[in-house]
């Protein structure tokens, strides 16, 4: 008596394997890691440490000399932590402080008695019930820089002779806080000092910049890239003179200038293989008649 075996096609055996091998997808699961992730740079949470270039008619610039250092450094970034909300929430506290120890109002009045000339000052000072509705106020801004959802603490730090190479040294930093999604918004206050070393004519020429202001940044998630626009108020912009921004002969016999401005900028980031962050922009001095630098930075996001 003979058996007959069926035999399936070859198909169906190389199917069920294949099938057997793949993972099934089902709607909760969690979605994969982009390549390129732009949104992962505005809303994500990290700290980053990269190097930073710019060139051009970059901020550091003299537009008035045509003279645009090399600049190069480290960059520090916490996106999205705690360090601008710690520091800002700082500021506002001894803000706070000091407006409540501070007079509420100063009046003045002169005139006349006799052969004399008299002037009465009355100070007036907040009521304990005001101060008190004052530190409540300035508790709930601060708990509001917690709850905000995005902030970022950027930090810059150029060298000529260390870790830069480049023709510039010194700092700047920005703490931001603000709120939004795929489109944010954010404001805070910055400060920084950078000196330039640069040549002309055959002669080396300082530079010299000084930033105290507020930073603001509409920033937008559009498909893999993250795109900003800032603009950053420089208070000590107001404070120097036509004559500084011309070159002039110090004390010592060298040659300096001073810039100062407040930059437009505009720029692309992401982050690549969820590690590393890269950025690239321009910028320039003045929107009207606009001389063009740039700026970029690539970063380890830990």
């Amino acid at each position: 008596m003979k058996c007959r075996t069926s035999r399936r096609p070859a198909w169906l055996v190389i199917l069920a394997i294949t099938s057997g091998l793949a993972s099934p997808a089902y709607a909760d699961d969690p979605p994969k890691a982009k390549l390129v992730d732009g949104r992962q740079l505005q809303e994500g949470v990290g700290i980053e440490l990269g190097v930073i270039l710019a060139g051009g008619h970059s901020e550091f610039a003299s537009n008035n000399l045509g003279l645009s250092p090399s600049v190069r450094g480290l960059v520090i970034r916490d996106r999205n932590g705690i360090s601008s909300r710690m520091v800002i929430g700082l500021v506002l506290a001894i803000a706070s402080a000091y407006a409540q120890s501070g007079p509420k109002s100063v009046t003045t009045n002169t005139y006349t008695s006799g052969n004399y000339r008299v002037t009465e000052t009355t100070t007036t000072y907040y009521s304990e019930a005001e101060k008190a509705q004052m530190r409540e106020n300035s508790s709930k801004a601060i708990g509001g820089l917690f709850t905000a959802k995005l902030s970022d603490f950027e930090l810059h730090l150029f060298s000529r002779d260390r870790f830069g190479q480049g023709d510039s040294s010194g700092y700047k930093v920005n703490f931001y806080i603000g709120d939004g999604g795929t489109i944010g918004f954010e404001t805070g206050f910055g400060f920084g000092k950078v000196n330039s070393i640069v040549e002309q004519a055959g002669m080396p020429v300082r530079i010299d910049y000084k930033y105290f202001g507020m930073p603001f940044r509409l920033s937008r998630v559009i498909g893999p890239v993250r795109a900003a626009f800032i603009y950053e108020w420089n208070f000590l912009r107001y404070g120097i003179e036509n004559s500084e921004r011309q070159l002039r002969t110090e004390m010592d016999g060298s040659l300096a200038t001073t810039t100062s401005s407040h930059p437009w900028k505009l720029d692309l980031s992401a982050i690549v293989a969820r590690r590393f962050s890269v950025m690239g922009g321009v910028t320039t001095q003045l929107i009207k008649s606009p001389k063009p630098g740039f700026y970029a930075s690539v970063g380890f996001v830990f």
